[in-house]
């Protein structure tokens, strides 16, 4: 049975909740759903949208949005009041305020989900937040954390929430030799050890932490290199110039590579030797999963979303969260035991194909939907929370 998707989110920032609308999107319009996303028309999301529209012929429609509530406001009521969607995906906290209101002056029930892709740090319980959280039949929580701030902070009970970790193409993240010497030729990589990291550049993503352990694992093995992948979007340029002020104050810029921002991540995690994601409180942590994909192994803070991902000493290393020490400790430590490196990167791809599979997301955001519209009778099992 076809469903009517609507995606929404008015926001015009590029990162990886964008990436994963786009990527969700377009995987339900291969299923035959007929998908639209309402987005900004100044964001890189639209951008992509009409890219994949010219070169790919993408069935994929788009409803314009702009910045101003009020014109949003306009449009949707539009669209909602022409077109009957079976399920309405909302990404952003902003508009569910849109869509709930938009829901209450057409008079019009409509099947939302909400699903923000990061936690919710402040209280939501007041009278107005309990009145438009009503109209949402789901929240949707990437990782244990994030559902347990849920129910602290929004007005919703646990028969609303629902934990479906986000997921990532295992195959298209396979190491390959091929692609290890094409990435370490382009950057001149020789012998050298070299750590990664892709993240944007916004405060809490650890870049400082990650910069300091480096400068003390440079000061105590000479051949290892930092490769930072990625690029400030929007509002980020102020703290990306903060990062470089770093690197020159602890005098590691000869040690450094910057990559900006890159299409061919899989190809850059086969050129890294270690990965790091040292986030102050990831809500899940994409980017983590691909590198453990690539058999790396992995040193991650110990804190929010992580804790669903990694088994310390089993499929990766954690550290103390911004314990910059404890983080160069970790690295040494991959560093001078190759073969337990190995085994927790190979144990590492084992986690990523059985748990964290980009298939396995999608079954379960499919489900959903259909014990949503009732369109198939697909059990919906319950989550545990801690």
């Amino acid at each position: 049975m076809s469903l009517e998707l609507l995606y929404v989110t008015s926001a015009v920032s590029w990162g990886g909740l964008e990436m994963n609308i786009l990527r969700l999107a377009r995987k339900m319009s291969e299923k035959g759903y007929n998908v639209s996303i309402a987005c900004n028309y100044e964001g890189r999301l639209y951008q992509e949208i009409r890219k994949s529209q010219s070169e790919n012929g993408s069935q994929i429609n788009i409803i314009e949005l702009g910045s101003g509530f009020f014109e949003n406001f306009r449009k949707l009521c539009d669209v909602l009041k022409r077109r009957n969607f079976d399920v309405v995906h909302i990404f952003r906290s902003h508009d569910v305020k849109l869509i709930s209101l938009v829901s209450f002056w057409l008079g019009k029930n409509i099947n939302a989900i909400f699903e923000p892709q990061i936690g919710i740090g402040s209280n939501k319980k007041d009278l107005f937040h309990r009145f438009i959280y009503k109209k949402i039949k789901f929240v949707i929580a990437p990782s244990r954390d994030v559902a347990n701030g849920f129910l602290k902070n929004l007005p919703v009970g646990k028969e609303k929430v629902r934990i479906i970790h986000l997921g990532i193409d295992v195959d298209k993240f396979k190491f390959r030799e091929d692609r290890r010497e094409k990435i370490r030729k382009e950057f001149g990589f020789k012998d050298e050890v070299v750590i990664g990291i892709v993240s944007r550049f916004s405060p809490g993503k650890g870049h400082e932490d990650l910069f300091k352990a480096f400068k003390i694992l440079s000061e105590e093995i000479k051949n290892v290199k930092l490769l930072i992948v990625g690029e400030p979007t929007v509002g980020e340029l102020n703290y990306a110039k903060k990062l470089q002020e770093l690197e020159k104050e602890l005098g590691i810029e000869d040690k450094t590579v910057w990559t900006g921002f890159r299409r061919d991540i899989n190809d850059i995690l086969c050129g890294v030797d270690i990965f790091v994601a040292p986030s102050h409180a990831e809500a899940f942590g994409l980017s983590l999963v691909e590198a453990m994909a690539t058999e790396l192994p992995v040193v991650a803070t110990k804190s929010a979303g992580f804790l669903d991902i990694i088994s310390d000493g089993e499929n990766g290393l954690f550290f103390e969260k911004g314990n910059y020490q404890d983080l160069a400790e970790k690295i040494k430590f991959l560093i001078n035991n190759q073969e337990l490196a190995k085994q927790l990167g190979k144990k590492a791809r084992e986690t990523a194909r059985e748990k964290f599979s980009f298939e396995k997301y999608i079954s379960e955001i499919e489900n959903l939907y259909f014990n949503l519209t009732e369109a198939k009778q697909t059990e919906v099992s319950d989550v545990q929370y801690s």
